[in-house]
Parts: structure tokens; C-alpha cells; sequence
């Protein structure tokens, strides 16, 4: 059981509700993105609260010890905060007062309720201005807290003497605040909403996805182009001028128009969906090829990139994985080694389809065909979908390391045991694959420009439209729907045996090491070569130094 100091129920000025206040641990601030928080018990009797406060303090335990060992995946995005300027200030005071005037005018309160609503000790007025500064997105300092306190004791003094006069039906206002200025930071942030569409507006992977990642410094890049981060403020002449921006600095033009412009766009369009924004300042913005006559020769006499291994390619990558791993590395690692490449080649899949594999998701099925589920996930995955294992994989022992991982319990290609709790937008099963994607490139047998996983998706297609595979069915296997498709490729159900039969179409690879005793490890000690190199150059060197003739005076 937990070991934690039990908080006691509090109120608050502007709510009629019992609430915990807690202080967040100095060593979880960075994750939580607050020095304090508070939480309501939904309810204004005092035993009632006393009942609640247990489980909802508990709640709050459990997810700082999550915090601890690394294992949320909800940690905050929080943006870069605002300078707290003088006329925010006395924004902020005259927002204070207007909330405690409307929170308590309706119904003017009596006796201890009265003077909860003039509350004005110290520690009240700390959490209040922190609480402001935070909801406002301004650094919480110190200082700003003290900046803060004596205009919030003014707010509510001004505040009160409203709601004292509504009390004898003078609804009359003691402080007029028509003449108090708006904040200075931006009426709609771009920054902050953009976290806002990408927890609500169905982006891939929400806020903490691949996606997210990957536009959210494209919006910050933008917002500092143009000297703001106040979206009502953006035209689409800023759209342009960052497009031309973007081009005079060699972006290539499907980049600029799918990452860079589209992330603006899309945050822009759920802001007008939501109607927080009148219209899309970047919608249908062209971005625009330089066709002059010099790119177009250029262009002509480019070779086409290969994007896919070549069959002898394959075949050297094919015959690595078979050689024997050093006993320094995880049984994960060297399974991860052994078996991707393999199940990559036939069946076309997504590498991090297979990295996040658990044993569960493999089984028989009708015909007694042993298959693989693929989830969706944080990747280009948009549905489930089942894929038949080739006879090639089962027939060199796959299926034995998998029940292996069935009795333990655990994934095919990696161990939670040994998660470090990194960033949920970089899981551990994209880590496996990245480490063997090192792996792979320090054989120095990859051709450079091809991506070590993905080629072996473009290889997969290739073969397929060289053995005739069934295109409908092909695109099953590998996750893929036809742009011209319509509402008929949907219709009917996916047989695995059908599936089965076209994945053996794809022929074996004739891998000589397949069928030869494995081979010792060999040790690979870089730093000695280099360092025995370095010896013989040396040596080199001070020989011909030796042999060659004084110079002249």
C-alpha cells in the first residue's frame, strides 16, 4: 500500500464544490507541467467529500507512480509560455473578478459561504494567480505570483461589493471594466490548438502519434516565420510567403505541400469546424513545380529511384540473418535479426506490423493455416487484417520460437521487463526495429537510398506482378486499397485459404547457409583495426622520412 499523506477537502471562491489540492513532486513537474493541481469531488457536502477524497487522491498517487516508473503514455506536450506583461496582469485581475462576480451574483450567499467568497489568505491567493498564470499559458514563477496576488485581493474586493449589492437588488457594477485592456498573448494560439485537434480531431495516433510528431514543429517553424502564434491574425499571404520560404530553402515540393502546409491546414480546418476560426486561411494553397527548361532536361535524364531490394540484394540480406548472433545481445534482438527480414520478404508487411507481434497473434486458422493478425496501430495501418505465413518461414522453425514466447508470456520481439519508458510517439517495438535497421547498414551490404524494412515491401510487389498474383487478393496481404476502388471491393469475405494460395506463389529463396551448419561468432573489433592501421601508416610514414634524401639550404 501506497505510503501518502491523506489532503483534506477544500473550497474554493469560485465554486460551490469541494476539492483536493495537491503538490506535485519536484521530480514529475516536467511531466506533469504543473507545480500543483487541483481536482473536484463533484459534490458540496462535506462528508460526502471526505468519502471521495480517498479514492480520488489514490487515482492521483497511481498515475505520479506511473510518472515514476515510465510506463504513461499521457505525457503532456505543453508549449513554450507567454511573457507575463503589465496589461495582462490587469487582464487577468479583471478576469478573476467577473468569474467570482457571475459565480456568486445568481445567488448571493450567507454567513461561512459568504465568506468563502472573500477568501484572501495567502496560500489561496498563491494557488489562484498560479492557477491563472497556468490556464493563460504564462511562465509560473515566483515572481509572477507575487506580481499577481495584490490584484487578485483587488479583484475580489471589487468582486464582493457587486455581489453584496445584488444582494439588496442594486445590480449596478462597483468597477467598470470596459476600460481594462484584453491580454496581449493571441485570441486563438495556433501552437496550443494544434494539440487540441490533435487529441480531438481524429489525427493518426492522437497527440502522442507518429503524425502529431511530425507537424507539430512544422506549426512552431511557421508561427516563428511570421513573427505571431495568433491564428485570427494569419492570412493566406502568410501561407504564400512561407511557401516561397520553403522552396527558396530546397524543400522538395511534395514535402512542402503534404507535411508542411497540410499540417496548417488541417489545424486551421478543425478550428473552423469548431467554430473558433471564421474561416481557413490555407486552405487549397498551390504550391507550384519550377518547370524551367533546365529542370525539365534535368528531369528527363534522371533514372528513376529503386525504391525495392533487387533478388540479389535480398539474398544477401537473407543470408546475414542467419549467421550467428553474439551472446551479448537480448534473445529478443537476435530473434528480432533472424526472423524480420524473413516474414518482411513474404508477406510484405510493415515492419513495425511485426515488431509489435505478440504470440496471441499468431494462430491457426480455417484449413489449419497458421496466420498472423495485424492490428491497427500508430502506423499507416487502417484495419485489421489477417496474413497467411509462408511455408518458407514455418519450415526453418518460426513457429517453435513463438511458443517459446507463448510461455512466457511476452512479445515476439521484445521485452517490456526492459523498457526504459521512452516517448509514447516512439514505442519499443519501433526501437527493435530501428536497432536492426543499424544492424543491417554496419554490414555494409545495403545499397545506399533504400530503406532496410520498407524494400522489402516494394520487393514483395514486384515479385507479385511477376508470378501473376491476384491483385484484389495481393492487396489484402499487404494492407493496400486500390485508389479506384469503390463500394464492391469491400464486398464478400477474405478467405485465408485464398490468401494462403497466392502467398505461395511467392517463391523460395535458394539461401545456401540455410542448409550448412551455423558458424562460430565472430567478434568485429573496429577500434583494434583502426588502431593497427593507424601502427602501419605510422610505420610507413617514418620509413620513407628515413630513405629520403636532406633537403637543400
Amino acid at each position: 500500500m501506497p505510503n501518502f499523506k491523506m489532503p483534506t477537502p477544500r473550497k474554493r471562491p469560485t465554486s460551490d464544490f469541494y476539492w483536493i489540492r495537491k503538490k506535485v513532486p519536484e521530480g514529475l513537474r516536467a511531466l506533469v507541467g504543473k507545480t500543483e493541481i487541483w481536482a473536484s469531488l463533484g459534490t458540496k457536502d462535506e462528508r460526502k467529500a471526505l468519502i471521495k477524497i480517498g479514492a480520488v487522491n489514490a487515482a492521483i498517487e497511481a498515475d505520479w507512480d506511473r510518472l515514476r516508473k515510465g510506463c504513461s503514455p499521457q505525457r503532456e506536450v505543453v508549449p513554450d509560455p507567454f511573457k507575463l506583461t503589465h496589461q495582462d496582469l490587469h487582464a487577468l485581475r479583471a478576469a478573476e473578478h467577473v468569474e467570482i462576480r457571475n459565480a456568486w451574483i445568481k445567488d448571493p450567499p450567507n454567513g461561512f459561504r459568504k465568506l468563502q467568497m472573500s477568501l484572501r489568505d495567502d496560500e489561496t491567493l498563491r494557488f489562484d494567480a498560479q492557477e491563472l498564470l497556468e490556464r493563460g499559458g504564462y511562465e509560473v514563477s515566483v515572481e509572477n505570483i507575487e506580481l499577481l496576488k495584490p490584484l487578485l485581493v483587488r479583484a475580489r474586493n471589487e468582486a464582493t461589493k457587486d455581489v453584496e449589492r445584488a444582494r439588496s437588488g442594486d445590480y449596478a457594477l462597483s468597477a467598470d471594466l470596459r476600460g481594462v485592456p484584453q491580454r496581449t498573448t493571441p485570441a486563438l494560439d495556433f501552437v496550443r490548438e494544434f494539440e487540441n485537434y490533435a487529441t480531438k480531431g481524429g489525427l493518426k495516433g492522437g497527440k502522442f502519434g507518429p503524425t502529431a510528431k511530425r507537424w507539430r514543429p512544422k506549426v512552431k517553424a511557421f508561427c516563428d516565420f511570421i513573427g505571431h502564434r495568433d491564428l485570427k491574425r494569419m492570412t493566406t499571404a502568410d501561407g504564400y510567403k512561407w511557401i516561397d520560404h520553403l522552396v527558396e530553402q530546397k524543400f522538395a515540393v511534395k514535402s512542402i505541400r503534404d507535411v508542411w502546409i497540410a499540417a496548417l491546414s488541417a489545424t486551421a480546418g478543425f478550428m473552423v469546424e469548431r467554430r473558433k476560426l471564421d474561416q481557413n486561411p490555407f486552405l487549397r494553397l498551390k504550391v507550384r513545380e519550377d518547370k524551367s527548361e533546365d529542370d525539365v532536361g534535368k528531369t528527363q535524364q534522371q533514372e528513376p529511384p529503386r525504391k525495392g531490394f533487387t533478388l540479389e540484394e535480398a539474398k544477401l540480406v537473407l543470408t546475414a540473418t542467419l549467421a550467428t548472433p553474439s551472446d551479448l545481445i537480448s534473445v529478443e534482438m537476435r530473434a528480432a535479426r533472424r526472423w524480420l527480414a524473413w516474414l518482411c520478404a513474404y508477406s510484405g508487411a510493415r515492419v513495425n506490423e511485426l515488431t509489435s507481434l505478440y504470440p496471441g497473434d499468431i494462430t491457426r486458422g480455417p484449413g489449419r493455416i497458421w496466420c498472423m493478425s495485424i492490428e491497427p496501430s500508430l502506423e499507416k495501418t487502417a484495419q485489421w487484417r489477417v496474413v497467411p505465413i509462408h511455408s518458407h518461414v514455418i519450415a526453418q522453425g518460426f513457429l517453435d520460437y513463438v511458443e517459446e514466447r507463448r510461455k512466457l508470456n511476452k512479445p515476439l520481439f521484445y521485452d517490456p521487463d526492459r523498457s526504459r519508458g521512452g516517448k509514447p510517439g516512439n514505442p519499443q517495438f519501433k526501437k527493435v526495429a530501428e536497432r536492426v535497421s543499424e544492424w543491417l547498414r554496419g554490414l555494409q551490404i545495403m545499397p545506399s537510398g533504400l530503406k532496410p524494412h520498407h524494400a522489402w515491401r516494394h520487393l514483395f510487389k514486384s515479385v507479385a506482378r511477376d508470378v501473376r498474383m491476384d491483385r484484389e487478393v495481393e492487396g489484402f496481404i499487404i494492407g493496400h486499397r486500390p485508389k479506384n476502388s469503390n463500394a464492391g471491393h469491400d464486398y464478400g469475405d477474405r478467405w485465408i485459404k485464398t490468401m494462403a494460395a497466392e502467398i505461395e506463389k511467392y517463391p523460395r529463396f535458394r539461401i545456401s547457409a540455410l542448409y550448412l551448419p551455423a558458424a562460430p561468432h565472430k567478434r568485429r573489433r573496429p577500434a583494434e583495426a583502426k588502431a593497427s592501421a593507424a601502427r602501419v601508416q605510422k610505420g610507413s610514414e617514418a620509413a620513407r622520412t628515413r630513405h629520403s634524401p636532406p633537403s637543400s639550404a
